[in-house]
């Protein structure tokens, strides 16, 4: 495949994904990181793997998404893409999650969320460190998950009216005990 085959297999998977049809999707993704690493960009063959293990985890198909993501933060990280690297890593961390493996999975999301810091992307910090609370309550750590929530909550800008309840509910129980 020359380089023009891997950018359409690569939109083509998007649009199927943003249609709801994530099987052809996955497949899309699946070809579109060969055809990149056929031409020996790492880069985008790792960020078709991304797309590809999102997909995968939407199928129901944590293995799978697991091998797909593994390896691309670093690739990332070597080229000087933070931004991405963080994302990877938060992919990385859902995969983890979804296969059962809960402290490689914290020590992913806690990666993603440094490099959002670094980044400055506020946003997605919110969501890794809220993903990192769920993570946390499942594992019976519940006052650990509140702190890690409402840290995730304090960094979303702009706070709408439901983050702002929640932030006023998470602080009652500190207003209480001292």
């Amino acid at each position: 495949m020359i380089p023009a085959d891997a950018e359409a297999s690569q939109r083509q998977a998007l649009a199927a994904y943003r249609d709801g049809r994530i099987e052809a999707a996955a497949e899309g993704f699946r070809q579109a990181a060969q055809a990149w690493r056929a031409q020996g960009d790492e880069v985008g063959a790792a960020e078709a793997l991304n797309s590809l293990a999102v997909a995968l985890l939407e199928l129901g198909r944590p293995d799978e998404a697991l091998e797909a993501v593994q390896g691309t933060p670093e690739i990332f990280q070597a080229a000087g893409d933070l931004q991405r690297a963080a994302q990877a890593l938060g992919n990385l961390g859902a995969a983890l999650e979804a296969c059962g493996r809960r402290e490689k999975a914290e020590a992913a999301y806690r990666r993603a969320a440094e490099g959002f810091e670094t980044t400055g992307d506020t946003e997605s910090l919110a969501y890794t460190l809220q993903a990192l609370s769920r993570l946390q309550l499942r594992q019976g750590r519940a006052l650990e998950a509140v702190s890690t929530m409402q840290v995730g909550l304090e960094r979303h800008r702009p706070a709408g009216f439901r983050t702002r309840l929640i932030r006023w509910l998470l602080r009652l129980p500190m207003r209480f005990g001292g």
